[in-house]
């Protein structure tokens, strides 16, 4: 079993709960730790840190789809801290945490137990409440990889995050000098051969170079701090208002897609929106045309366009109010709705008193839009009624 879930604010409260942990079965090394994850998920606010302190691979694997969703509902991030994994990293157990990361722009730390204390003050000074993510990407071999980056004046800090077997990093500016200690970079985390962190306040807006470089298998994280950042709704056909949308696009359907963007100042536009892989690479760029309103409102509605088969991130480019150039990268790698036939739920009878008025109560589940009518022996009670 899991649980109970403990829910405090209190850290005396939680150092306690920690202590009253007690192991259920054993016996063998995997845990059930994406049920936990899943609990978590459930009982956090949306937009929540999430840290998995474990030493074993996952044994309930196998509802890893459940968890992959809510992490896209909830906006979540999802980061491994992990002292063990059970010796094998090529069995589900241990993939199922390089997707749930993946998907939620989390990473997976291995160290050992007395590295945790490290880890929890990384922790302490990473937590921001205005943090944006400015590139994801994973990377299956050894490789050494180079990337351009847009800093804009809204950017207070930058942190680089790359977790892998001997990780290097390094940060160029704009005018092509490499940045060290002396010009600002701190090492916020250093675990050899298994991830380095580091950190740069108030970086000089302009174009800037990343070079990381990993012998085996890795992930790169890149965020900053802004209050510019973005979220992106789904639907099948154009809605004015951003509380009309989805959180994921709907597999064999033409997908709408809704920016909501906050904190560009005017003149600033967004010019274009990108779909990314995992593995940061563009797998589809749209031009954005001008709303209306020239953006006050916020939105920006994107051509009708089709969504690849494979996860993506969202990336939006464009300009701030001083000519900047800025992008921005949604938290959340989306996949595809899997369509299913609506569930229909009714009372199975229903009670009135002849010749006065009946309310008839009907609750409609569906991923996809649907038309719904009443009827009695075959005739239709009032109007067909459509909904998105």
């Amino acid at each position: 079993d899991i649980g109970p879930v403990s829910i405090t604010s209190d850290a005396t409260q939680f150092q306690h709960d920690l202590q009253e942990l007690f192991v259920q079965g054993g016996g063998d090394c995997p845990e059930m730790s994406v049920g936990a994850i899943h609990s978590a998920l459930e009982a956090s606010l949306p937009g929540s840190f999430i840290y998995v302190f474990t030493d074993a691979r996952a044994k309930d694997y196998k509802r890893k789809q459940e968890v992959l969703q809510l992490v896209q509902l909830r906006q979540s991030q999802v980061v491994f801290v992990l002292t063990g994994d059970c010796g094998d990293r090529s069995q589900p157990g241990y993939r199922v945490y390089e997707e749930i990361a993946a998907t939620s722009s989390g990473q997976i730390f291995h160290l050992d137990k007395q590295q945790v204390n490290e880890v929890l003050k990384w922790v302490e000074e990473t937590v921001q409440a205005m943090k944006v993510h400015l590139l994801s990407s994973d990377h299956e071999l050894r490789q050494e990889t180079h990337w351009e980056l847009p800093f804009d004046p809204s950017l207070k800090e930058v942190t680089v995050s790359l977790s892998g077997p001997s990780p290097r990093i390094e940060l160029k500016d704009p005018l092509g000098h490499i940045v060290g200690e002396r010009q600002g970079l701190r090492e916020l985390l250093n675990i050899p051969n298994s991830v380095l962190v580091v950190n740069l306040k108030n970086p000089h807006p302009g174009l800037w170079t990343l070079k990381v470089m990993c012998s085996g298998r890795h992930t790169l994280r890149v965020t900053g701090v802004s209050n510019l950042d973005f979220r992106a709704g789904f639907s099948t056909s154009p809605v004015p208002e951003f509380s009309r949308t989805r959180e994921r696009p709907t597999k064999g359907f033409p997908v709408h897609v809704l920016l909501k963007c906050s904190g560009l100042s005017s003149p600033g536009v967004l010019s274009s929106m990108v779909l990314v892989s995992k593995r940061g690479e563009d797998l589809l760029s749209v031009l954005l045309p001008v709303p209306v309103d020239g953006g006050v409102s916020g939105l920006w509605n994107v051509p009708e366009m089709k969504t690849p088969s494979e996860g993506f991130f969202i990336k939006v480019k464009g300009k701030d109010g001083g000519g900047f150039d800025f992008h921005r990268l949604s938290s959340v790698l989306y996949t595809n709705i899997i369509p299913v036939a609506p569930v229909v739920e009714m009372p199975p009878v229903l009670s009135g008193v002849l010749m006065q008025s009946v309310l008839i109560e009907c609750s409609v589940q569906s991923e996809l839009p649907f038309n719904l009518t009443f009827r009695k022996d075959g005739e239709m009670l009032g109007h067909q009624n459509s909904y998105q």
